[in-house]
């Protein structure tokens, strides 16, 4: 564990030995300093402290990087580790992916309506109500939710301090749709399993978490299958009901408030799912009757 005795970087004391310490460790981790390429001499010149900026940017996933290494900040702890790799998780490639004309369709629906036991305008009325915009977002991939809390806890809180916009107890925080992929990203960098466990998913929103209760054995498939297709969205929804008898009763009786406490949480009726469900069937009943 290398420490140094004040800072180094921009504002930082500048110590020559621990300007050597911390070059050597950003060395280490020369994949994630954006090409700058750092020499060991014991000088915080502009190089040394772009780097810094770069790798708090990059591997530390900090919201504000300020290119100062303290003796006792996250961004030491972070260098300190043995290695860094990259995301294993192919949806965070930057391709963009082309998603016309994959959409559901009506005997997607009915395939479904008839493993439940219901009819195809409740599972339409449920995916609409979900997502509120489209199962995909500008560049192809799932619509996502990412949850602060659910990171928090899943990771023992051990980033609350260091990263509170994505790693908090307390709910909310969401910020735009536009900020839900760059949040998930920079968790992902700090546990990427917690990460993707701590997204909602797709059509039908399901937390990353749940990937057992969809038949799948890792979150990492559970997620390679939310980028697939909306097709295997609605089997993991599918599955989802079907393993819990209360979710899958009150979707057969459309039992909305129910079904809404269920899927949604206690919270269900501050976001008004409950009536959203009931008005969406409605429109999607009427148009098929």
């Amino acid at each position: 564990m290398v420490t140094i005795k004040a800072g180094v970087g921009v504002g930082g004391a500048n110590r020559p030995g621990d300007v050597r310490q911390v070059q050597m460790l950003l060395q280490r981790h020369a994949y994630w300093l954006e090409g700058t390429a750092v020499a060991v001499n014991g000088q915080a010149d502009p190089v040394t402290c772009q780097a810094i900026g770069a790798f708090q940017r990059n591997a530390a996933a900090l919201l504000d990087p300020d290119s100062l290494v303290s003796p006792h900040g996250f961004t030491l702890l972070w260098l300190n580790r043995a290695a860094i790799p990259p995301l294993r998780s192919p949806v965070f490639a930057p391709a963009r992916i082309d998603r016309a004309g994959g959409g559901l369709v009506a005997a997607d629906y009915a395939r479904a309506a008839a493993s439940l036991g219901s009819d195809a305008a409740v599972v339409q009325a449920v995916a609409e109500t979900e997502t509120c915009r489209a199962a995909w977002d500008d560049d192809g991939r799932p619509t996502i939710l990412f949850e602060r809390h659910d990171f928090s806890r899943l990771t023992r809180r051990q980033f609350d301090a260091s990263h509170p916009d994505i790693s908090n107890p307390v709910p909310g925080g969401y910020g735009p749709y536009a900020a839900q992929w760059p949040r998930l990203r920079r968790a992902a960098m700090l546990d990427e399993t917690a990460a993707l466990q701590s997204a909602s998913w797709g059509a039908f929103q399901i937390m990353g978490e749940n990937y057992g209760a969809c038949g799948f054995a890792s979150v990492d498939g559970f997620v390679e299958a939310m980028a697939a297709s909306e097709q295997q969205q609605l089997d993991a929804f599918v599955a989802f009901v079907q393993r819990d008898p209360r979710t899958l009763t009150a979707l057969r009786r459309r039992a909305w408030a129910a079904f809404a406490r269920l899927y949604n949480g206690p919270d269900y009726a501050d976001n008004d799912y409950d009536g959203k469900l009931a008005e969406a069937y409605r429109k999607f009943n009427a148009a098929t009757a």
